[in-house]
């Protein structure tokens, strides 16, 4: 995946914290990285994630087909500024960041709960009950990353979607769900680049130079 994304998130977060006038853009990142952009999709579903320490700071991002340029920097700014769970990202907090851009694809429904792979696939929940709309997902790096086993995923994505149950339930919940249709459970997979906030300011240095 492309490091060159990353750097637009980066940059996109200089503009909007007012860090420098001069604005680089996505093209001298994708030269600077010698980076083919034809590679890429022109659009794609896609998530703008934060993390400060290791610790989640922002995530947010669309299911719906978006350009990827336009896409990235108007998810970096909301998963930077807007994202509910958190306060805004301040100037102070930059140099602690990394960012990931995660482009999603093959986006499948599955009729059981566990057909699915953690490292490969994300998962996204919906669910109509009590004349209610509960919906959630993880991206197909978390489970991997918090080093969660399918049982603990499903759980935690239940309570991603406000809609908890208790961990003993959870599959029973899922199976009889997905049955009786009240339930859709969609897996897919990403392309995800990460980029620190050093190794970003390194390759930007090396543009202005």
């Amino acid at each position: 995946m492309s490091k060159a994304l990353c750097c637009y998130a980066f940059e996109t977060l200089f503009t909007e914290l007012n860090f420098e006038s001069t604005k680089v853009p996505l093209k001298a990142y994708f030269k600077a990285l010698q980076e083919d952009a034809s590679k890429l999709p022109q659009s794609a579903p896609l998530f703008v994630t934060w993390n400060k320490n290791s610790q989640l700071r922002g995530c947010i991002g669309t299911f719906q087909e978006f350009p990827v340029e336009s896409g990235v920097r108007k998810f970096t700014i909301s998963s930077a500024f807007q994202d509910p769970r958190f306060s805004p990202i301040s100037t102070k907090e930059v140099a602690s960041l990394e960012v990931d851009v995660t482009l999603l694809d093959k986006f499948q429904p599955i009729s059981d709960y566990n057909d699915w792979t953690i490292g490969a696939h994300g998962l996204k929940i919906s669910l109509d009950l009590d004349n209610e709309l509960y919906s959630g997902t993880f991206l197909p790096s978390v489970a991997e990353e918090q080093d969660w086993d399918k049982l603990t995923t499903l759980y935690y994505l239940l309570k991603k979607a406000d809609y908890p149950v208790s961990k003993n339930s959870t599959e029973e919940f899922y199976s009889t769900g997905l049955k009786e249709g009240w339930l859709k459970l969609t897996k897919y997979e990403g392309l995800k680049a990460h980029l620190t906030y050093d190794s970003f300011i390194k390759i930007r240095e090396s543009i202005l130079e």
